[in-house]
């Protein structure tokens, strides 16, 4: 918990005192063509309500609910089509919070009060994708949650002794990621942290957003990304499901 705060406060200084408030405010969003075909899929419904969008099984109820914590200055849209395959081919209901200032560690226990407007879900992942997988990783140290899905992220807090299923996902491509903090803290994690490279596939290709500083292009367009993401985290969000069952 002081270690959460003691983050946070050092960020607030830096946003306020360094002038990045009107910086974070203005979020990469995601592509209109990428927002569209989730919107026009008929297996989705996406609705957005009290800054959450929720992308949910159009034909029925999931028992699975990912609460997903956005990169820093991304927009909750800029994840649609990356995490719409939880949905049609898992079954689960995606949950991405808009977070104050665009930036997850200022609301690091979002997650907690969609947990309890949701009271039909059983199984609960929790994950983000680079400083947002940190303020998963550091909610998920605090709170009972039944899985962690870190996207080129990496954690600041040590769960190495917590019972949680947890998917590390980066991209080989990605020169966004602090690759360095990444390989010290896998210590942090539970021994038996399922870790997936995807080949080409770099920071931004794991949502449907451009012009993200420092990051390297990739052969690969993002659709292509968003399938080799999906391979990997499709069938750890179904185990994640037969597991709650048992």
């Amino acid at each position: 918990m002081w270690k959460r705060i003691a983050v946070v406060l050092v960020l607030v200084l830096a946003l306020v005192g360094g002038g990045g408030v009107l910086y974070f405010s203005t979020p990469y969003e995601g592509s209109e063509a990428s927002i569209q075909s989730v919107q026009d899929d008929p297996r989705v419904d996406v609705e957005t309500t009290d800054g959450v969008s929720v992308l949910s099984p159009a034909d029925g109820d999931s028992e699975v609910g990912v609460v997903f914590y956005p990169g820093a200055r991304v927009a909750p849209n800029a994840y649609y089509r990356s995490l719409a395959p939880l949905v049609t081919e898992a079954n689960a209901t995606v949950y991405i919070a808009e977070m104050p200032l665009n930036v997850a560690l200022l609301d690091a226990d979002a997650a907690d009060d969609i947990r309890t407007d949701e009271d039909q879900i059983e199984t609960w992942v929790v994950g983000g994708h680079s400083l947002g997988g940190v303020a998963a990783c550091s909610y998920a140290a605090e709170e009972d949650v039944d899985g962690l899905l870190m996207v080129a992220s990496y954690c600041n807090d040590d769960i190495s002794d917590r019972d949680i299923a947890v998917l590390s996902v980066t991209g080989s491509a990605d020169t966004v990621l602090d690759w360095e903090d990444y390989r010290a803290s896998k210590a942090d994690l539970p021994a038996a942290t399922t870790s997936e490279q995807l080949p080409d596939v770099n920071h931004t290709q794991f949502g449907s957003y451009h012009g993200q500083r420092g990051d390297s292009a990739s052969p690969l367009t993002y659709e292509e990304a968003h399938d080799r993401f999906a391979a990997v985290v499709v069938p750890w969000i179904e185990a994640r499901t037969v597991e709650g069952q048992s």
